[in-house]
């Protein structure tokens, strides 16, 4: 009945577009831009939900039954799209619009048509493109006036974009205007610009080739581009306000710049190391680029100005003069975070796994430049309170976990201890922390106290960011707080490895690399890999060194506290693929193992160890209910494991205004152990592990607030490896509403799950 609406308002209204297609013939580099083309149709249809239905089209048509009321407004104008009548003009306008966009790529001599089929209500227009030939490079000539210019150009053509048998193309053409004039500028010309470079095509070659001619005249009235050099430097402070003297009255020359405090206590060292430019050297302006972010990178400055001041005397020299202005940051930050919290912490003594609820309080206070070397100290203190849930938990009080954090950070604008890479690299950001860290901790379970000390190396590059723990070191204290729990313990290997006070020192390394911040990139990818962790050989070495025995149980150990040896790695892959404006696919691959050995050859630590499920990772399990492997036993408490695969793959689309968003999702994964502990199916192995990948799917729906993003996601299972092996494929459980009810796991979450 809903559908026969449709057909009578476009009768009325006149025909809907309902689709666009595109049809692409001839050579493959015209298919390659095929995914451009979208761009240049003037008319799109009404957007579908799922790629189904067109709900803003059929909320405009239910408006339009109660003119003039609020309804009306909230079903046509908030909620609703007006049909879009197909419209021949705006067709047209689209061939035009591909066969410019066409001849900006090379193709010369296209061939575009269009087709209009379907119902008066699901008009489908084809655009059928034929790109043809396309013109290709021969031959470039350089024709630089300047000699200098001329040869700098000759040397540096093996990097252009404009080379023997390319295609030529609008994005080629400025890209080389852009590379030229970036290499000039770092050659000295800093009044060169791409605006100073021209082209010749000679395209009556035949057989589709060009000659390029490339132009770069001299300036008019008989001048000359000049190389520049830095005359002098000046850095002034400004903590109050802005000042127009350039100089200062008090300003003093410290190395290589003028320096004028203003009050504002800090060491001119730091600002030495950070400007790349001297006088007396050519200009450059990668150094003076590198040199603004060196500076912001610092964090105590509010805002960094550099303003370069040319002067050109008329003869062959040519000099610049920097004055930079430094606004500093607050000398103190203060900030207060209340949080509402969900963790998807387990219950052991009734081996639930519901997520827990709760709120949070998060205090952060910093001291900018607090020994005036650009130092941040930073002192945060956390502490939440959560509603653990279980059959065998006494339902008061409500908030029954408790967890109390500070930590203590001081962060360095540069590797601590490490001069000899202190060098002044291009676009590198060099951090050290030093941090300590302590953790009360108390739930229906247990009693913890976590110490620890680290130091941590971060070099940043561009889109890569490199970190480096050379020492880490942490101790555990755990205590029972269930009685029933302490007594199952004497006789359960895995509660002794919890419970069991322990101590850590490690050093791991790894990277980063995300390129979501380049705005030229409509896909982008996120990488994380913590590529080694390695723990306890360094006391292991000692204790062996120096000839300490094995205590009575068989373990060395670090005044009087057994040490965890083991090494770790693991990979976090993500990436997003843009479809078009309202609609992405992401994907995910998580991979990660750990081996213990010597001193803890059965088990790494609780906290390092690998789990799977919750609502950022296999949203159709609990957290923590699945695994090792195909391993499943009645009262079993262990869902820990040194092997973890996990793979999501998440279709999201807009559903109202960027601000509501759907998903439609699948993930599969598992983890295992890396040595036998005498429970069938819960070691990795390499010719049955894909038989015990858990599987779900499902649907979610995004709150997008540009700041937040809240999530709620409900998804079924569809293969269970904890079910015998043939029963695994567990969707024929679903044919009554009530078990597909009972059987769907809702999430709630903050930000996307990868």
């Amino acid at each position: 009945m809903q559908a026969c609406n449709l057909p009578k308002l476009a009768r009325k209204e006149g025909a809907f577009l309902y689709e666009n297609n595109l049809k692409v013939e001839g050579n493959r580099d015209g298919k390659l831009l095929s995914s451009n083309f979208n761009d240049y149709i003037k008319q799109k249809p009404n957007r579908k939900l799922l790629g189904l239905t067109r709900v803003g089209l059929r909320s405009y048509k239910l408006g339009a039954r109660f003119p003039n009321t609020r309804y009306s407004r909230l079903f046509q104008i908030r909620i609703g799209e007006a049909p879009v009548i197909l419209d021949s003009s705006l067709i047209e306008l689209s061939v035009i619009g591909i066969k410019n966009y066409l001849k900006t790529q090379g193709f010369y001599t296209p061939e575009i048509s269009y087709e209009v089929k379907g119902r008066i209500h699901k008009k489908k227009v084809t655009y059928i493109v034929k790109p043809n030939n396309f013109y290709k490079i021969k031959d470039v000539s350089l024709h630089i006036a300047d000699k200098i210019l001329d040869s700098i150009a000759r040397r540096n053509m093996d990097d252009s974009y404009t080379k023997y048998t390319f295609r030529i193309s609008f994005e080629r053409f400025l890209k080389e205007k852009a590379r030229l004039a970036e290499i000039y500028r770092n050659h000295g010309y800093f009044d060169f610009t791409k605006e100073n470079i021209s082209y010749d095509l000679d395209t009556n070659l035949g057989n589709f080739q060009v000659n390029l001619g490339i132009n770069i005249p001299n300036p008019p009235n008989f001048n000359r581009f000049k190389p520049y050099k830095i005359k002098q430097i000046g850095i002034r402070v400004e903590p109050n306000k802005i000042d127009s003297n350039l100089w200062g009255k008090d300003s003093l020359l410290f190395k290589d710049f003028y320096y004028f405090p203003n009050t504002y206590k800090l060491n001119p060292e730091i600002l030495q190391n950070t400007i790349l430019f001297k006088p007396g050297t050519v200009f450059k302006e990668e150094l003076a680029n590198a040199s603004f972010n060196r500076l912001n990178d610092l964090r105590i400055f509010k805002s960094v100005n550099l303003n370069a001041i040319p002067e050109n005397s008329g003869t062959d020299s040519a000099s610049i003069s920097y004055f930079i202005r430094l606004q500093p940051a607050s000398k103190y930050d203060f900030i207060i975070e209340p949080q509402a919290i969900t963790s998807d912490q387990s219950n052991l003594i009734s081996n639930s796994t519901g997520r827990n609820y709760g709120i949070a309080s998060q205090i952060t206070l910093a001291n900018n430049n607090i020994f005036r070397n650009a130092e941040i100290l930073q002192l945060t203190y956390r502490i939440s309170v959560e509603a653990q849930q279980g059959e065998n938990i006494p339902k008061r009080p409500l908030f029954n976990s408790f967890e109390s954090n500070l930590n203590l950070s001081l962060i360095f604008p540069k590797l601590i201890f490490l001069n000899r890479f202190k060098g002044k690299r291009l676009n590198v950001a060099n951090r050290s922390i030093l941090s300590a860290t302590t953790i009360w901790e108390k739930n229906v379970d247990w009693i913890r106290n976590v110490y620890g000390l680290s130091l941590t190396y971060q070099i940043t590059k561009k889109q890569f960011s490199y970190y480096f723990s050379p020492a880490e070191f942490s101790y555990i204290k755990t205590g029972f707080n269930n009685p029933e729990l302490e007594a199952q313990s004497k006789n359960d290997q895995y509660l002794q490895s919890v419970f069991s006070n322990n101590f850590v020192t490690s050093f791991k390394g790894g990277f980063i690399y995300n390129n979501q911040n380049d705005p030229k990139r409509k896909n982008f990818a996120f990488i994380k890999w913590d590529v080694l962790e390695l723990a306890g050989s360094l006391l292991e070495l000692g204790n062996r060194t120096f000839g300490f025995e094995p205590n009575d149980s068989g373990f060395r150990t670090f005044f009087g506290v057994r040490y965890f040896q083991y090494i770790k790695t693991f990979a976090d892959l993500r990436y997003n693929k843009y479809l078009d404006v309202n609609n992405r696919v992401a994907g995910r691959l998580a991979m990660g193992l750990a081996v213990p050995f010597g001193n803890s050859p059965d088990f790494i630590p609780f906290d390092k160890r690998f789990f799977v499920g919750g609502a950022n990772s296999i949203r159709a399990f609990l957290p923590r209910s699945i695994g090792p492997g195909g391993y499943d036993a009645e009262g079993g408490l262990d869902r820990s494991g040194d092997v973890k695969l996990e793979v999501s793959l998440e279709y999201r689309f807009n559903i109202y205004n960027h601000f509501i968003e759907g998903a439609v999702f699948t993930d599969a994964g598992n983890i295992w152990r890396i040595k036998d502990d005498g429970r069938e199916g819960a070691v990795f192995n390499t010719k049955t592990f894909y038989k015990q990948l858990a599987m779900g799917a499902g649907i979610g729906i995004r709150l997008n607030l540009d700041f937040l993003i809240l999530r709620a996601d409900a998804a079924i299972p569809i293969f269970d490896p904890r079910m015998p092996e043939k029963e695994r494929y567990v969707l024929d459980d679903y044919g009554a509403l009530d078990k597909f009810w009972y059987k769907t796991i809702f999430n709630l979450g903050v930000g996307y799950p990868f």
